[in-house]
């Protein structure tokens, strides 16, 4: 599809990628409406979960309500391939907040929950962890990751 529309242009390049500042997208009342709550979801504490057809914004949403969170408040934590599964995600977490994965996916488990919970105790920083699926090659059914979201 994107070769197709870089033709169609007769484009060298695609224009612009996910390195565009959130401040320049489109301000789009769907996507103000995600990003809103988005940053309802990380005030409470609590799970959000975005979905939507290929294209509809999800990941801009993502990144505009990052962009408003306070850096000194929030530690985000993103994942862009979930496909590595629980194992994965934990390493990656505990990776992300200064610790070294240990072996064994219990005790990973374990790890990632402790220094998830000591950037919030220690720190005083919320982790806001997201998943984004977006860059799945295929229809899959879901892996081990999106029954983690919905737990």
């Amino acid at each position: 599809m994107i070769d197709a529309v870089i033709d169609r242009f007769g484009l060298t390049r695609m224009p612009f990628g996910r390195d565009l500042p959130p401040g320049r997208l489109h301000r789009h009342a769907d996507c103000a409406e995600a990003a809103a709550r988005i940053t309802w979801a990380v005030a409470g504490r609590t799970i959000g979960v975005i979905t939507g057809e290929v294209g509809t914004g999800k990941t801009a949403a993502v990144r505009a309500a990052v962009a408003g969170l306070d850096p000194a408040g929030h530690h985000v934590i993103y994942i862009g391939n979930p496909a590595t599964g629980v194992r994965g995600i934990n390493a990656a977490v505990v990776t992300a907040l200064g610790g070294r994965p240990v072996h064994g996916t219990a005790a990973l488990a374990v790890q990632a929950w402790n220094v998830l919970a000591g950037e919030a105790a220690e720190r005083g920083r919320t982790p806001v962890l997201i998943l984004d699926f977006s860059d799945r090659p295929c229809e899959c059914p879901p892996r081990p990751a999106s029954l983690l979201l919905a737990a």
